[in-house]
């Protein structure tokens, strides 16, 4: 027992005996040093040093610059008892520095002693980086490209099994991998084609949806790992297969046409104007679907649908008749038959019910010249008047004598102006009696309450 803890005292006097001595072990190449981060030393870290290779060197001189003896050691991990863990590796005497080339990644130790018994223990840490970034592999979908940069060894392996070292400081001289989990320090990808933006930022493993590429496209990555090494990688161009549905709504509006908004209220007979703008598609589809009731549920049934090759024409336009009261989806499906691949937009569409708001039906006007209040007709018509096929007014005198007539579109209507049917005479002052029947497309009639009534004509 006496031995086991003499033998520990010794190991705990070296470690302090390397915190303490200024290092002498350098790296001659080295492409990075840094230092340890042992967790219970505070005075003193151990080199770490890293080659953009497979091997690396280290040199050792006693800091008295003196003929010394080196003996250099290799930290081997798979031994359980700690203390034994630096393993002896080489031997050289009588020189003033000590060189070791061709070594692996690990941990080295080396304890050199001068001509007047002077000795002295450095101890670093080599890291090879040669990682390589051999491929990109791709999994080519209608609703995605995913893109994994491939390195060898593995990015698992590299993470978890290299770029490591032990924490002599701790009994136990725990692993500590933090430059291996921290390798992959940026990670940036880019599109030949512009268009195609990307949907996550640094990582080995890209993916492009929503949408997926629309444009071919070759690939670049360009890793920046922990040490400043770059390491990148081209891909040859990816056919995009993806198909993306575009579709722009116009409604007939005086004799042109006008965007269509959701927020908007439209009337029967509505026209529409479909236009494809779909992105790498051949094939073009429209279906109109109008919400009906059937076996007491209501369903979207189409009602309707147009297709095209978008090389010969990219519009359709729904048969007027349809768009009568009611609501309405439609969809615009895009195709790509070489790949196999669609997408489609629905957009949903109410066109209103009829209606004649009594608050349109004026009770008095006044033609006497004054371009005031002059005819009898509806108020504000756009926004009281909804949907209406058919239109017809009849104004009597008291004593049931037609006076006025007229029937056609309400919004064309110009209203009465106070003449006789007929001779063209202007009519006498007083009470008369309108009548207004009319038809909505959605098949209501108009001719009960408030489209019966009086109204005063005064000069």
């Amino acid at each position: 027992m006496q031995r086991v803890i003499h033998r520990l005292l010794l190991i705990l006097a070296l470690l302090q005996c390397s915190i303490n001595v200024f290092s002498q072990l350098t790296a001659p190449g080295r492409d990075w040093a840094g230092v340890t981060q042992y967790v219970y030393s505070t005075q003193h870290q151990d080199s770490i040093f890293t080659f953009f290779a497979s091997t690396g060197n280290l040199n050792c001189k006693h800091t008295t610059g003196r003929s010394s003896t080196f003996i250099w050691y290799k930290y081997d991990p798979s031994i359980t008892n700690v203390s034994n863990r630096f393993d002896s590796l080489y031997t050289e005497t009588g020189v003033t520095s000590s060189s070791m080339t061709g070594l692996v990644e690990g941990g080295y130790r080396v304890i050199a002693t001068n001509d007047l018994d002077s000795t002295e223990t450095f101890t670093a840490w080599l890291f090879t980086d040669d990682i390589v970034l051999s491929r990109v592999d791709t999994d080519n979908r209608c609703d995605f490209l995913e893109l994994v940069a491939i390195t060898s060894p593995s990015s698992y392996n590299i993470q978890y099994d290299r770029f490591y070292y032990h924490d002599l400081s701790k009994p136990s001289q725990s692993e500590m991998n933090t430059y291996g989990k921290g390798y992959f320090k940026e990670v940036v990808w880019e599109a030949s084609d512009s268009r195609i933006e990307f949907t996550q930022s640094s990582s080995l493993r890209q993916t492009i949806a929503d949408p997926a590429p629309l444009y071919n496209s070759s690939y670049d990555v360009s890793i920046t790992n922990i040490f400043g090494r770059v390491l990148t990688y081209h891909t040859d161009e990816f056919t995009a297969i993806a198909a993306k549905a575009v579709q722009k709504i116009q409604v007939e509006s005086d004799g042109g046409w006008e965007d269509y908004s959701s927020g908007e209220s439209y009337e029967a007979l509505l026209g529409l104007r479909l236009e494809s703008s779909s992105i790498n598609a051949d094939s073009i589809f429209w279906f109109l679907s109008n919400m009906k009731t059937v076996n007491y549920e209501d369903e979207y049934v189409v009602i309707w649908k147009d297709s095209s090759l978008f090389a010969n024409r990219v519009e359709a336009f729904p048969t007027k008749d349809l768009m009568r009261p009611g609501y309405f989806k439609i969809k615009h499906l895009a195709y790509n038959p070489s790949s196999g691949c669609k997408d489609s937009v629905e957009i949903a569409v109410e066109v209103d019910s009829s209606k004649i708001k009594a608050d349109a039906i004026p009770n008095v006007f006044s033609p006497n010249g004054d371009d005031l209040n002059k005819t009898f007709k509806f108020i504000d018509p756009e926004e009281n008047l909804k949907s209406i096929s058919s239109f017809s007014i009849r104004i009597l005198s008291r004593s049931g004598r037609l006076i006025y007539k007229y029937s056609g579109d309400p919004r064309e209507w110009e209203g009465w102006n106070g003449k006789i049917d007929g001779t063209g005479a202007d009519a006498a002052p007083g009470v008369y009696f309108f009548i207004i029947e009319a038809r909505g497309w959605d098949g209501k009639e108009f001719d009960y309450g408030p489209y019966k009534g009086f109204l005063h004509l005064y000069r």
